[in-house]
């Protein structure tokens, strides 16, 4: 074991470690702009995908690393936890008045949810330090801010019904 131990640590020292985020900055990258078809151009994407890479790699070696570590763990938790509650939602064949499925019938809800997540999960992550911004967000705060989320949603289901009728 010494000797895979070894290695291990003379490619971390060698800076392997920043050649595989590199890797997978670039690769990412060049895979979302490709499945959105943005730009048209294969050539510009690919120019646009190294340039987003070399600037994660330049800001792995400051404050930016620690916020990148946590923001993409928090994603993949995040995302992650998405999948299963899509599985589910297919699996029981939730439907909106039988006919379209739930995340076709509110879309709106839907991005609204992922846009909130997002943003709790980039102010969890320390992206307020970045910005300058010093906000103490304690967990006292996040557990009234989480009950007070729960009771507007159960006002806003409460009037819903109530416009019905």
């Amino acid at each position: 074991m010494a000797g895979l131990e070894s290695l291990i640590l003379n490619l971390k020292a060698a800076g392997f470690d920043l050649v595989l985020l590199w890797l997978l900055t670039l690769a990412i990258v060049y895979g979302i702009l490709s499945h959105v078809a943005i730009p048209k151009s294969v050539s510009a994407r690919g120019v646009i995908s190294l340039v987003i890479a070399f600037l994660v790699l330049f800001g792995a070696a400051g404050p930016v690393a620690v916020f990148l570590s946590n923001i993409i763990t928090a994603f993949i938790m995040i995302a992650f936890g998405l999948i299963i509650a899509v599985i589910f939602l297919e699996i029981t064949g939730t439907k909106v008045g039988g006919e379209k499925p739930i995340f076709a019938a509110h879309p709106k809800f839907f991005g609204a949810a992922i846009l909130i997540l997002t943003v709790a999960i980039f102010v969890g992550a320390g992206g307020l330090n970045l910005l300058g911004w010093k906000i103490s967000i304690t967990e006292p705060l996040i557990a009234i801010m989480f009950v007070l989320v729960i009771m507007a949603v159960a006002v806003w289901v409460l009037l819903k019904e109530t416009e019905g009728k």
